[in-house]
């Protein structure tokens, strides 16, 4: 066997011993570099659409942390992480998902000046090995995403995204959500045909490939949360029990961020000029000609934060001043990062570093 033969080999096998790892492991939540694969279940019946069910509450559930959208104004009040608990099941045609998470109150009604509690499942429409995940805020022109929402006043929506300002109401695709309050806590399930016709839908096919990102978001109506006033978790994987893993996708998903300093990349955000345009903990100054930086480490995986420094343009974050518009092309104002690999490397590991924290 030759040299190159023999690499090949390897590779193989290393794909394969992670493939199999990754079905193997526990019913719970395995994160690395933003992402984490949280197990659904398989059920012989159709699994039950009442959030209250043991079947649901006695299932170990996944623990997903979920930020306050900072990169564009407005703002939330809150600070600081909080957690959803996700379980999931599903059978040869439903998926269910069941969400649980404190609130700061109970916000049922809608009025003027009244905001109900929500919830929110995004989907990217597009997702496999070689393909990049959307911007994790609403997707980006070419990449859309669609989600479920759900209010505590009832309503359910099918929506669809390619970029903050495009959300778009969709018409109905099957999917149902039911939420109950009990104890200052939510938990709702939805529940939905694997598979759904027509465009701007969430398609699913374990069978084929049983690792699936999907995102979650949570709204306070009173803390008066709407539209992108909302707390929101990087992208997760969903993996199938008995789902098909392709391990080459399992480890584009599963990429570790490069290893750097992080004083040195704190120290570095300012002699590169990043602290002039960006805002984050360890920059007094607070500007906003660029996306606040406060919790990147916790919406984003290393490979996005990575692909802004060499291409900021790739994917732009429709702010108020944050790019240039000629013949209805967006260009970044930041400019691609020309420091070295280490430079770069201390940097991505600072910006992973920050979920908020001074």
């Amino acid at each position: 066997m030759n040299r190159a033969a023999g690499m090949r080999l390897l590779r193989h096998w290393l794909y394969t011993l992670m493939a199999a790892a990754l079905i193997s492991l526990p019913v719970a939540s395995f994160a690395m570099d933003g992402v984490s694969f949280v197990p659904v279940k398989w059920s012989a019946s159709e699994p039950t659409f009442d959030p209250m069910s043991n079947s649901w509450l006695k299932q170990p559930p996944a623990t997903v942390a979920v930020y306050p959208q900072a990169s564009v104004p407005p703002t939330s009040a809150h600070t600081g992480a909080a957690t959803v608990k996700v379980r999931a099941q599903y059978n040869a045609k439903i998926l269910a998902l069941h969400l649980e998470w404190s609130g700061d109150k109970l916000s049922e009604h809608r009025d003027v000046g009244r905001f109900a509690d929500a919830a929110a499942v995004q989907w990217p429409l597009r997702y496999g090995f070689g393909t990049m995940l959307p911007y994790i805020g609403m997707g980006h022109a070419g990449a859309p995403v669609a989600l479920w929402f759900w209010r505590a006043d009832g309503s359910v929506e099918t929506l669809a995204a390619e970029g903050f300002g495009s959300l778009t109401k969709q018409a109905p695709d099957g999917v149902k959500a039911k939420g109950v309050w009990k104890d200052g806590t939510w938990r709702v399930v939805y529940v939905r045909a694997l598979s759904a016709l027509g465009e701007h839908r969430a398609s699913l096919a374990p069978a084929k490939l049983g690792l699936v990102p999907v995102a979650f978001a949570i709204w306070s109506g009173d803390a008066a949360e709407r539209n992108g006033l909302k707390r929101l978790s990087a992208w997760q994987t969903l993996r199938f029990e008995k789902g098909k893993t392709d391990a080459a996708y399992a480890k584009q998903l599963a990429t570790t961020a490069p290893k750097g300093d992080a004083e040195s990349g704190k120290r570095l955000m300012s002699e590169k000029g990043c602290a002039g345009c960006h805002s984050f903990p360890a920059n007094p100054a607070q500007p906003r000609i660029g996306p606040d930086l406060t919790y990147a480490g916790g919406i984003h995986p290393a490979s996005y934060l990575h692909e802004s420094l060499a291409e900021p343009s790739k994917v732009v974050v429709p702010g108020k001043g944050y790019f240039m518009e000629q013949d209805g092309k967006r260009t970044s104002l930041m400019p691609p990062f020309t420091g070295t690999e280490t430079e770069r490397n201390d940097i991505l590991t600072y910006l992973m570093s920050l979920r908020g924290q001074p």
